[in-house]
């Protein structure tokens, strides 16, 4: 089935597809896991503004330049990144329609001191964050205020390298890391609604030009207390 102007979800096969892709000697080692690309993908369709393709494609593939994938031909080309924007669509589709129902693309893992499989949402929140780090100043209200940073902080603690020696207590254990993983659904509905009234704005100029003017110094329309510049502010005045 081609990839072109099908807006179905990803069929296991197709996953299968992209997944055996991602992990070939054509990518490099830089490249998103299917995983780590779920994550990087739902933080994208979260977000306050969804930026476009050209910026947050090549970030698949890897950090650099270096990091380009050798396609054979462009017919691969259009059919590999036709698998992630279809993935990427079913992902706003169902996030939009019911945000509670998102299921991330966790591994699992198996330790030598344990007879059973863990959930691992390690790669998954990794993605996640590289997705927030594209758009960090979008993002930054979640970091300054406690309350939105609460709703982050599982997929943060998962997800993150230089955390501090009581963070890193946090994910010693397998069972800490799995709690935290199970988490991770319940974030991404609160981040989804969180960034609702910012994202309606964003996405229409008309609807901007018509809303009344909050001052910079005024309490913020989210809910948080703080002035708006401290706040949501901080996404909407970096896209004027």
């Amino acid at each position: 089935m081609s990839t072109k102007n099908n807006l179905s979800p990803l069929s296991d096969e197709e996953m299968d597809e992209l997944a055996e892709f991602l992990l070939s000697d054509e990518t490099s080692d830089e490249t998103m896991m299917p995983d780590r690309l779920d994550g990087y993908l739902t933080a994208l369709v979260t977000s306050p503004a969804m930026p476009p393709a050209s910026v947050w494609l090549p970030k698949v593939w890897g950090a650099t330049e270096n990091d380009e994938t050798a396609f054979s031909n462009y017919a691969q080309v259009e059919h590999i990144t036709g698998l992630i924007m279809r993935h990427m669509s079913s992902l706003i589709m169902t996030i939009q329609e019911n945000p509670e129902a998102c299921e991330p693309i966790f591994d699992s893992a198996v330790y030598p001191d344990s007879t059973r499989e863990y959930v691992d949402g390690e790669m998954w929140a990794y993605g996640f964050m590289t997705g927030i780090n594209l758009q960090r100043q979008d993002w930054q209200p979640v970091f300054e205020e406690p309350e939105k940073f609460k709703i982050l902080r599982p997929i943060y603690l998962l997800g993150t390298e230089d955390l501090t020696e009581e963070e890193e207590a946090l994910i010693e254990t397998p069972e800490q890391r799995e709690k935290l993983a199970m988490l991770v659904p319940a974030s991404v509905a609160e981040l989804y609604h969180l960034w609702a009234p910012v994202r309606r704005v964003v996405s229409d100029p008309s609807l901007r030009r018509h809303l009344p003017k909050i001052g910079r110094s005024e309490k913020c329309p989210c809910g948080s207390e703080r002035k708006y510049k401290k706040c949501c502010g901080v996404t909407t005045e970096a896209e004027d």
